[in-house]
């Protein structure tokens, strides 16, 4: 009987474990092409399932953004997604700088910035666009991608403050630039 209860115990567990969504985001497709990662306090979470970025272009705002959307499928085969920018004034060249600091561009402060967000159905990992609480600096390491086809390539690092806590982050892109998305 004690045999049978232990094997029981083993299977239920087996199964609990097995049978977790709380994916901790590190599964990979392999893709050495494309992808988007980072990692929090050494967890790493990659996205190489579906990358694509673009130069996207507002004629209502002195702002461009080149956009980068990455997928990364967990085990249970549900997808996270990031969504990150580098946003700089329109009235001069394409991605001019090769460091960014955390944020969003406004047409009020047209300063180089970069910034992401992640989702998945169950939770969104969003940091205010504020630099001093959030000194993360991106730093563009590959050649500017300035014709479509060309590849971006950049890292980042800071620390964020996670509610009293602080954290620390550092990730790593290669993406290819596609077609622009003009509004």
């Amino acid at each position: 009987m004690k045999i049978v209860l232990k094997i029981s115990l083993l299977l239920t567990l087996v199964f609990i474990v097995a049978c977790s969504n709380d994916d901790d985001g590190s599964t990979t497709t392999g893709n050495t092409n494309e992808y988007y990662k980072y990692t929090i306090d050494g967890v790493e979470r990659i996205f190489d399932y579906e990358v694509e970025g673009h130069l996207e272009t507002d004629t209502s705002t002195i702002i461009d953004r080149f956009e980068i959307n990455a997928s990364g499928q967990q085990p249970s085969g549900d997808l996270r997604r990031i969504a990150a920018s580098f946003s700089f004034d329109s009235n001069g060249v394409f991605m001019p700088a090769t460091t960014y600091n955390w944020g969003l561009a406004l047409d009020s402060s047209p300063t180089e910035k970069f910034y992401f967000a992640e989702s998945t159905s169950s939770n969104l990992f969003v940091l205010s666009g504020d630099f001093t609480t959030h000194p993360i600096v991106a730093t563009v390491t590959s050649a500017i991608p300035s014709n479509i086809g060309d590849y971006l390539e950049f890292t980042f690092s800071g620390t964020f403050d996670d509610n009293g806590t602080t954290r620390t982050i550092s990730g790593e892109c290669r993406v290819q630039r596609d077609a622009d998305q003009n509004y």
